[in-house]
């Protein structure tokens, strides 16, 4: 029996959020002082799949990260328009771009 727990909605966008955090965010420290500088910890999501765009499109930024940026960007921007019965799916999308990102960015992605 699987008794992991699913992360809520709520929870998501919080995940999403705590990687473009100005002072915490791996996004933002990735990109340096001369990219974007990220969100505030109470951004809403139109703020956070913005966000995710601007660093997706961030010339310092390395390209496999860039280009699962800017999925997480897409995923993103429809949750913020998608109707109750979609936003999660949107949101694990973006979720999952996101971590997917971040593996690029450790050298971890597959070829």
């Amino acid at each position: 029996m699987n008794t992991e727990k699913r992360l809520t909605a709520p929870e998501l966008v919080d995940e999403i959020r705590s990687s473009l955090i100005v002072a915490t965010g791996w996004i933002p420290a990735l990109s340096g002082p001369d990219g974007p500088s990220g969100v505030p910890e109470d951004a809403p999501l139109s703020e956070i799949a913005r966000s995710l765009g601007e660093f997706a499109n961030t010339p310092t930024t390395p390209p496999a990260v860039a280009q699962q940026l800017r999925r997480a960007a897409e995923s993103a921007a429809a949750a913020t328009s998608a109707d109750s019965a979609t936003v999660y799916g949107h949101l694990g999308a973006a979720y999952a771009y996101v971590l997917q990102a971040h593996r690029a960015a450790s050298g971890d992605a597959p070829n």
